[in-house]
């Protein structure tokens, strides 16, 4: 019986542990976190980013607009997605954006402190209008990162023309 137990808490233990073969040559990548929003409906305070009216994949994407500044942001301390030191991450999403303009998705890492500085900051802008494109970028971290910083991944309205969405992210390490 204590056999049964040891062999499905190893089981949950490597399910958790996420690796995938990408485009790197098929080196092993960790994948630290992968999010299309499906499951987030009910989970989070009714927020009119969260929206069903155009999705990459699923039923859910992010927006915003004229009137929503900013996206559902994702927030987590650095530490909490790796137990070791992260130099590189490469992010992954698809974006859209409807209209002509400049809509961003944004990677910013805050100091620990409250009201604390952002110790490091990305902004990468759409460009393409009426599809869905994929944003993959590889960003290096700053040299000293305090594991209680957050980082915060989010879309930003910035200089759009009307609604862009962004859907099917993936934060993972890059070898």
């Amino acid at each position: 019986m204590r056999h049964s137990y040891f062999l499905l808490l190893l089981l949950l233990t490597a399910a958790c542990s996420k690796k995938s073969a990408d485009d790197t040559g098929g080196q092993e990548t960790q994948v630290l976190v992968r999010n299309g929003f499906e499951d987030l409906e009910g989970w989070v305070p009714n927020n009119p980013s969260l929206t069903k009216e155009n999705p990459h994949s699923g039923q859910y994407s992010v927006k915003v607009d004229p009137a929503i500044e900013y996206s559902l942001t994702y927030i987590n301390p650095i530490g909490h997605l790796s137990p070791t030191r992260i130099n590189k991450i490469r992010l992954k999403a698809w974006t859209y954006q409807a209209k002509p303009g400049k809509a961003a998705v944004v990677v910013q890492i805050n100091s620990p402190e409250p009201n604390g500085p952002s110790v490091f900051y990305q902004k990468f802008d759409l460009s393409e209008v009426s599809k869905w494109t994929e944003l993959s970028q590889v960003l290096t971290m700053p040299a000293v990162l305090d594991p209680a910083s957050q980082i915060r991944i989010y879309l930003w309205r910035f200089e759009a023309g009307g609604p862009a969405y962004m859907d099917d992210i993936e934060l993972s390490v890059e070898p």
